[in-house]
C-alpha cells in the first residue's frame, strides 16, 4: 500500500526513496510435490508429498539459465501503521523497511508466507538443511539455508523455498538435491538434528540468521567433488565441507535482499 506524504503536517518532509513495486500475487506455493535438483525447473503437477523425509546428500549444481515455467510469488497485502512526520525527518518507501525498528523485511515477509503457506515453507527448508547439513557444526547449517533462500530471490529458479529444494526432484539422479530423486526412502534417523533443523529454518525465515562470509552465494558442492561448473563461479567461502560460489555472469548480487542480525547468527550457532 502506497500512502501519499502528509505535507501538512510538514511541507519540508521529503520522500527517501522510491516506492516499491506492486507486490505480485502468486497463486500456487508448491506442495511436498518432488521439483528437483537442478534448480530452474518446476515439479510435475499434482505430485505428492514425499513420505518421510530425505537422506543427507550433497548439493551438485550447475549454473541456471532460467525456469521454463516459474510460479508467480504469493503476495500479500499487509496493513501499515501510520508514521507521523516531524520536522526534519525523511519518511522511507513502506516496502524497504518493515516493523517498529525499521528493520529490512524478513524473507518471510518478501515470500509473502500466509499461516499455511509459512508452515510448509519452514518445512521444505528444515527438511533440506537435515539432509543436506545436518552433519556439519551451525554455521554449516545456515549457509545452506541461506544458499536456498538466495536462490528463491535470484530470479534464475524458482521463487518459492519448496520449489527450490524440489526442482527436478522428478528427474532420476538428475535434480540439484539428490536426496529428493534418487529414488531411496528417506527418513530421519536423527529426530534431535531435525529439531535443529527446524528451528534455523524457522529463524532464517524470521530473518535473524545470516553469514557475511556466504554473502549472496547460490552454489556450493562438498570437498571431495570437483564439479566443472565451478570455472564460472566466484569463490565466496569454505565451511566445513562445502565451497560456496556465485556465478560471475550474474555480479555480485547486491540488488537481491539480505537480511539477519549477526550476534543473533553468532548467538545461536553457540546455543544450537
Amino acid at each position: 500500500m502506497i500512502e501519499t506524504l502528509p505535507v501538512a503536517i510538514d511541507p519540508d518532509a521529503k520522500v527517501a526513496a522510491l516506492p516499491p513495486a506492486a507486490s505480485q500475487s502468486d497463486a500456487s506455493i508448491p506442495d511436498w510435490g518432488p521439483q528437483s535438483r537442478v534448480l530452474g525447473a518446476e515439479p510435475p503437477n499434482g505430485a505428492e508429498p514425499p513420505e518421510g523425509v530425505k537422506k543427507q546428500d550433497k548439493l551438485l549444481s550447475s549454473p541456471g539459465d532460467g525456469l521454463d515455467e516459474t510460479a508467480e510469488r504469493q503476495g500479500t497485502s499487509k496493513d501499515v501503521s501510520r508514521d507521523t512526520a516531524k520536522g526534519g525527518e525523511t519518511i522511507a518507501a513502506k516496502g524497504e523497511v518493515t516493523g517498529e525498528g525499521r528493520a529490512p523485511m524478513t524473507p518471510a515477509e518478501r515470500l509473502g508466507l500466509d499461516e499455511a503457506a509459512r508452515a510448509k515453507t519452514e518445512k521444505c527448508l528444515a527438511v533440506a538443511i537435515y539432509f543436506e547439513a545436518r552433519g556439519e557444526p551451525v554455521r554449516g547449517q545456515i549457509a545452506v539455508a541461506q544458499v536456498i533462500l538466495n536462490r528463491a530471490f535470484s530470479g534464475h529458479y524458482p521463487n518459492t523455498v519448496c520449489g527450490v529444494v524440489y526442482q527436478n526432484s522428478h528427474r532420476h539422479n538428475a535434480c540439484q538435491f539428490s536426496f529428493t530423486c534418487d529414488g531411496i526412502p528417506d527418513v530421519v534417523r536423527e529426530p534431535d538434528a531435525m529439531e535443529r533443523a527446524k528451528k534455523i529454518a524457522a529463524l532464517m525465515l524470521d530473518g535473524k540468521l545470516w553469514l557475511s562470509e556466504v554473502g549472496k552465494s547460490t552454489h556450493y558442492h562438498a570437498y571431495w567433488v570437483s564439479p566443472g561448473w565451478v570455472r564460472e563461479m566466484t569463490r565466496m567461502y569454505k565451511l566445513g565441507v562445502h565451497t560456496f560460489y556465485r556465478p560471475r555472469k550474474w555480479g555480485d548480487g547486491a540488488d537481491k535482499p539480505e537480511w539477519g542480525d549477526a550476534e543473533v547468527t553468532a548467538a545461536t550457532a553457540r546455543r544450537l
